[in-house]
């Protein structure tokens, strides 16, 4: 049965054309192709705490994932701490407990309805987790939800290289390196060259200067992958404040 699911997931990645797609875009597609989902992403856990999505079908499924990637809190960001599943039948509700309280500030999420995320993760190694949107079958259903697990696994596999250099892997297996099905989208890497940037205007540290970005998208109504394209575009800058510990007030680049 999970054989079957394997198969169908990848007769479908193969017959999905790039068509400019990210490669992360085309497994999600894959997923919501091969599985009875209606929308799908994929987060990675990167260096330094932070959180990249790699690709991401549907509109809810793109901002859910960038919520969570920038508040570091869901049910994705769970089920890879704790290397499990976690299902969730009605998220606007669960986002009204205590359970996510900055992902329930976070304003852009929009509702979600059923979901469930699955740990990428080979043994000790942790890639991030995988987001399936409008999930009934998969909660109602064993047999679906043992096939979304498969699913998962395939996509872990794809992204993970050959291991040759396990020596550069992190202790806790965050950050290891990816296969190409693991290369970034166009918008995260514009948002590392949006971090880079802040780094040098701040004169911080990259773990800073995410921060700083997150803070600062926390604020508006727009997503880090926008507000990382102001910054790339020069037209945001985040200056440093004249007092050390100051809260550092953002304005436009007057360029």
């Amino acid at each position: 049965m999970g054989n079957a699911a394997t198969t169908r997931f990848l007769a479908v990645l193969n017959e999905t054309e790039s068509n400019g797609a990210s490669s992360g875009q085309r497994l999600c597609q894959a997923c919501v192709r091969s599985l009875p989902v209606s929308e799908a992403a994929i987060t990675l856990a990167m260096p330094g705490g932070r959180w990249e999505v790699l690709g991401a079908v549907g509109e809810t499924a793109a901002r859910f994932a960038d919520a969570q990637a920038a508040t570091g809190e869901g049910p994705g960001p769970d089920a890879h701490r704790f290397g499990t599943p976690i299902r969730v039948a009605d998220f606007a509700q669960e986002a009204h407990s205590d359970r996510w309280p900055l992902l329930a500030q976070w304003n852009r999420v929009g509702v979600i309805g059923s979901e469930c995320s699955i740990p990428l993760r080979l043994g000790a190694f942790r890639l991030g987790f995988l987001d399936l949107l409008g999930v009934e079958s998969v909660l109602s259903d064993a047999v679906v939800y043992s096939e979304a697990l498969q699913v998962a696994g395939v996509i872990t596999t794809m992204l993970l290289t050959d291991l040759t250099a396990l020596s550069d892997v992190r202790a806790d297996g965050d950050g290891i390196a990816l296969a190409p099905w693991g290369e970034p989208s166009a918008s995260a890497r514009e948002i590392h060259q949006a971090i880079g940037m802040i780094a040098v205007q701040l004169d911080c540290t990259v773990t800073a200067a995410y921060a700083r970005l997150v803070g600062y998208t926390f604020t508006t109504e727009r997503t880090l992958a926008d507000v990382a394209a102001d910054v790339v575009a020069r037209r945001l800058r985040f200056p440093p404040d004249p007092e050390p510990g100051a809260l550092r007030r953002h304005q436009p680049d007057p360029t």
